[in-house]
């Protein structure tokens, strides 16, 4: 493991123990490692951004992800820490951290088990606790294109603010795609559909799309929108949100 590695590795459980996400889909596709060839693997992203339309809103967030690859096993953490401010009131925090292994049977077929806490104070997201394991294909695989579908069963624990705590099952399922125009700049575009298990009127959908652009080896850019519609949000909480996201990224 490299000095660069260790220094980022470090860097990423320090932010667990933080807490850590935009939205209250977490897009784990868009954070994922095209990279096999090699055990560790990571990256770290730094976003800052700052609006005036009436009232000045400051944001700022940090998050990043490290891959173990043995053989057929891979494991993955990604954490997210972000902090936001409207004028003068306090800052409102929203995060998550995600820890999964992968086995993958051949080059078709992985299995996946997942585990993910999750916050989102503008959305009223106090904390949710997330279980959940699955099936993945890889329908198409080569040096331009990645196409992946999956789908898991999954339970949530979760405690909304003045709300009640809810403890339910849903099912995730997502359709992926990366398309690498060059060696310098690829697209990921991702689509969840979550439903409540035994009532598809409670779901949640989200869209994500993605573009990094390779500056250097190790130094990146990227833009992304986010868009969620959740057909039973918290109280006070729009059905519909979105999030755009500049990031500044590092690689090792």
């Amino acid at each position: 493991m490299s000095r660069y590695s260790r220094c980022a590795f470090l860097l990423l459980l320090s932010l667990s123990l933080l807490g850590g996400a935009r939205a209250q889909v977490v897009n784990i596709e868009g954070r994922r490692f095209m990279q096999d060839s090699v055990p560790w693997t990571g990256f770290v992203n730094v976003r800052f951004n700052v609006s005036e339309s009436g009232q000045r809103s400051l944001n700022l967030g940090l998050n990043g992800a490290v891959q173990y690859l043995n053989g057929r096993d891979r494991y993955m953490f990604i954490s997210d820490l972000a902090f936001s401010q409207v004028e003068a009131n306090d800052f409102l925090n929203t995060g998550f951290q995600h820890l999964r292994y992968n086995y993958r049977k051949d080059s078709l077929w992985t299995g996946e088990v997942f585990a993910q806490a999750q916050y989102n104070k503008p959305l009223r997201l106090d904390l949710r606790l997330m279980l959940g394991a699955g099936p993945r294909l890889t329908a198409v695989d080569n040096t331009r294109m990645r196409v992946n579908i999956g789908t898991a069963v999954m339970v949530e624990n979760e405690h909304v603010t003045n709300g009640p705590t809810t403890t339910i099952g849903r099912s995730s399922n997502y359709v992926s795609a990366t398309l690498k125009f060059t060696d310098m700049a690829s697209l990921t575009t991702v689509v969840y559909y979550q439903p409540k298990l035994f009532d598809a009127s409670d779901h949640r959908i989200a869209l994500e799309g993605g573009l990094l652009i390779n500056v250097t080896k190790r130094m990146t850019v990227e833009s992304r929108l986010n868009l969620l519609k959740d057909s039973a949000p918290p109280e006070e909480v729009n059905a519909l949100s979105y999030s755009w996201s500049n990031l500044f990224g590092f690689r090792f």
